[in-house]
């Protein structure tokens, strides 16, 4: 299936970007570098399991659509590694690779989710939207929290 490879390789680099992503986070500092993984993680669970149901419409098993995204997803390790050893060696560019990671996170909300708020939706639907939208600023003004909190002691 030629959609499913697309599917791999486009997944393939945005995988090696997230582990690049992930490593330059951890060199600053190790709460930032868990928060960048847990942010990485909650994006790209649901990002897979995506794929695996597109993939698993094109494959001969289910096992091989599996084993595909699975290793699509182990390229962030690969990233993590490529982009610790360059960050490492042109530490200088750390701060501009922060700033890529955290220009993709922004993109992702305005490309993806502001456009769905547009959409005419049932009150209880928005009624959702908004729980939804405050318990993000909730969990991320709590991680903030935590994070400033421990950096004093």
């Amino acid at each position: 299936m030629a959609g499913g490879w697309a599917i791999l390789a486009g997944d393939s680099v945005h995988c090696f970007g997230d582990g690049v992503l992930i490593a330059s986070a951890f060199m600053v500092d190790l709460r930032l570098g868990v928060v960048a993984a847990l942010a990485v993680l909650a994006h790209e669970v649901p990002h897979h399991m995506g794929d695996l149901v597109v993939l698993n419409e094109g494959s001969r098993s289910r096992q091989t659509a599996i084993l595909k995204v699975t290793l699509a997803g182990a390229i962030t390790a690969l990233g993590g590694v490529a982009g610790y050893v360059l960050l490492d060696q042109l530490h200088g560019i750390l701060p501009y690779m922060l700033a890529i990671a955290s220009s993709s996170f922004i993109y992702v909300a305005l490309a993806d989710l502001i456009p769905q708020l547009q959409k005419r939706l049932s009150s209880r639907e928005t009624a959702a939207q908004i729980v939804w939208l405050v318990s993000g600023m909730a969990l991320v003004s709590g991680v903030s929290m935590l994070a400033h909190s421990s950096s004093l002691h």
